[in-house]
């Protein structure tokens, strides 16, 4: 099952992560009416949902403490994004950083959700 799970999973994402690929491609490269950039725009977001809901079937399948652990790492990854959107908010007003980048975003909350998951982890030991 768990494999299974996996391989379901792993398939989704990479089709899912192509789309938004070729949606941010399409976007910059196309000649597009602004209907067409809207749809293009909102083109990932089925298989994005799809992520959505199966992350959520999987953490409730978790036993209490395995909730409990993701959920602190959820909690600071939220909150650390929070304080990180804050600081560079005035950091671009302050001419100090570039435009913000969708993907640095993500790319910052995972690595927040990992120093969560790696602080709740060692609570329990």
């Amino acid at each position: 099952m768990r494999l299974r799970w996996w391989t379901a999973f792993l398939v989704m994402l990479l089709a899912g992560s192509a789309v938004d690929l070729w949606a941010g491609w399409a976007l910059g490269h196309r000649d597009l009416t602004p209907a067409a950039r809207v749809g293009v725009a909102l083109l990932p977001l089925p298989a994005n949902l799809v992520l959505i809901a199966m992350v959520v079937s999987r953490i409730r399948a978790l036993d209490e403490f395995q909730k409990r652990v993701h959920f602190e790492a959820v909690v600071v990854a939220f909150l650390a994004t929070g304080v990180a959107i804050f600081i560079y908010g005035y950091l671009r007003q302050a001419g100090a950083v570039v435009p913000l980048n969708a993907a640095g975003v993500w790319a910052f909350m995972c690595a927040a959700y990992a120093i969560g998951y790696a602080i709740a982890i060692r609570q329990y030991r």
